[in-house]
Formats: structure tokens, C-alpha cells, sequence
């Protein structure tokens, strides 16, 4: 800071105190951060949607010890040194990360690497002025798990719109999470409830790539099954669906499948749904969506 700025700064907060207005928030708008362990597929699919949502240089890879990682333009990597897989940890890890990042950001997003938080494109261009009309506070989205809506499908171009080829997807209250905020967060393990209060926002959507393509879904539940899992994880059941039989999993993507629908989700009484505690069967996502990444 040079001699003039300083001096520009000081008289600023002078005249602002002298007439009893709040101090200028100099904070960046927004941060993106997520955790990853061995994750090639969809970790270039996140950086490039949030970098044109918040900004090169504001994304940020906690790395959990991968071998290697993918080419992450615009993304900042901070090494985590690798332990065995514990969500009561790994929360705590996510917490501390979030609550140094609002020192620097008016508004911070978590996200695991395969979730991606869309501000509805019929009222905000983008992430970033979403956040410049909100209100301080802890956001909660409606979430929706992308799912590959029929057997035998051809696999997911990763590197084209992907709600265009997976037009499908079903609202369930189990990823309606609450990711966005302005004030720190107290997550429960998975981070699907946090102890703060949250608003939901039927203008803010989650879409969860998981179930979106079965060959990929197998393959990286494989990764999972195999990584090393803390006593405390197995015995308090988290992670749980990480670690599913392959056969429980299609299971679960047939159960889905036979429910599909014509009728969009923008038709469903979203708030109601959410704060119900219920989940839709499969509607087509709004058309407005299908090319936000």
C-alpha cells in the first residue's frame, strides 16, 4: 500500500466514524473451496463451472493427499496431509478452511467436487451477483441429485453441457445442504445440517452429479469402498453410501429410473418438498439449467 492509499484508507474510516456509518467491507465477494482425494473425472468439471462464477484465483483444492491431480487453471491447491477417512475430522477441517476464507470473502461455498450450486439463470447471471443481492446470512439450496435416467445410456461427455445430456433429476431433502454463507458454519458429518439457521432459497439450486452416469458412479464408488476408513466412521455409519455393494447401487438408480416423469421439477412446491423432509421422483430439470455447466 503506498503512501497516498494509506492515507485515503485512514481519512475514509475517519469520515466514517465521524458520521456513525459502517465501515467499508473491502472482502472479496466470493470464494469456492471443496476437499478431494484421487479425483480426476469431475474435478476439472468444478473448476471450470466456478471459475466463471467467482473468478480465477478464488477457488481453492484442499488436496487430502491425492497422488496426483488434474490441471486446475484458476484454482489455488492447499496439500492436507493423508489420513484415514474421518467425516467428524474432515468437518472440523472444512469449518477452520471456511472461517479463514470469510476473513477475506463476504460470501463462501463449499461444495464436494461433484456438486454444483447454480443460481436460478432467469434471475442472476451468476453465482457472484447472486451473492451481491443477498442478504448476510446461511443459504440453503434445493438440491438435486442428477440421475442417469434410463439403463444403457451412452456415457456423460464430461467435457460438453452435462444437465443437457442428464435432463433428469429428482429433489431430495438429503442434498438440500446448506453451502453458501455469510457467517461460519457448523456442520453435521456429511454436511447435510448445520447447527446455524439457514434460509432456503427456491432461487438457488444444487444439482449433484453422483448418480449422473452409472459407469462412472461404479468406478468411483470402487475408489471409496477402498479407501481407509477411520473405527469411527464405520461405527457411527458414515460415509456409508460410499461403501455400498455395486448391485445396491443400481438398485437404487432403477428405483429412480421407473419413476421418471415428463413434468418438470419447476412444477413441484419446492419449499414445501424441502422443509418436509420428503424427496420428487425423477421430473425433467427446468431448460433454463441445462447449460449452466
Amino acid at each position: 500500500m503506498t503512501g497516498w492509499t494509506r492515507l485515503r484508507a485512514t481519512g475514509d474510516r475517519l469520515f466514517r466514524r465521524l458520521f456513525g456509518l459502517k465501515p467499508r467491507d473491502t472482502r472479496h465477494p466470493l470464494a469456492v473451496f471443496t476437499m478431494v482425494y484421487n479425483e480426476h473425472r469431475m474435478l476439472p468439471v468444478w473448476a471450470n463451472y466456478y471459475r466463471r462464477q467467482a473468478g480465477a484465483g478464488n477457488l481453492f483444492v484442499l488436496d487430502h493427499g491425492s497422488d496426483s491431480l488434474p490441471d486446475l487453471p484458476g484454482c489455488q491447491i492447499v496439500p492436507i496431509r493423508r489420513d484415514e477417512l474421518d467425516e467428524v475430522d474432515r468437518c472440523a477441517q472444512i469449518e477452520a478452511f471456511q472461517k479463514k476464507l470469510l476473513q477475506s470473502y463476504r460470501y463462501v461455498l463449499f461444495t464436494d467436487c461433484d456438486e454444483f450450486v447454480v443460481a436460478d439463470p432467469a434471475r442472476y447471471p451468476s453465482l457472484r451477483d447472486y451473492v451481491a443481492h443477498a442478504q448476510p446470512t446461511a443459504i440453503r439450496c434445493v438440491g438435486v441429485d442428477v440421475i442417469d435416467y434410463a439403463p444403457d445410456l451412452p456415457p456423460v461427455q464430461w467435457d460438453k453441457p452435462v444437465l443437457a445430456q442428464r435432463p433428469y433429476g429428482a429433489v431430495r431433502s438429503w442434498s438440500c445442504k446448506t453451502l453458501l454463507a455469510s457467517v461460519p458454519l457448523t456442520w453435521t458429518a456429511g454436511f447435510h445440517e448445520c447447527e446455524e439457521s439457514a434460509t432456503l432459497d427456491t432461487a438457488l439450486w444444487m444439482f449433484h452429479l453422483k448418480y449422473a452416469d452409472q459407469t462412472h458412479l461404479l468406478q468411483r464408488l470402487g475408489v471409496t469402498r477402498a479407501l481407509q476408513w477411520s473405527a469411527r466412521a464405520r461405527t457411527l455409519n458414515h460415509g456409508v453410501s460410499h461403501r455400498v455393494p455395486d448391485r445396491s447401487m443400481v438398485n437404487f438408480l432403477r428405483k429412480f429410473q421407473a419413476t421418471r416423469s415428463e413434468t418438470s421439477l419447476a412444477d413441484l412446491d419446492l419449499a414445501s418438498l424441502v422443509e418436509s423432509g420428503g424427496e420428487s421422483s425423477l421430473h425433467r430439470i427446468p431448460d433454463r439449467f441445462l447449460k449452466a455447466f
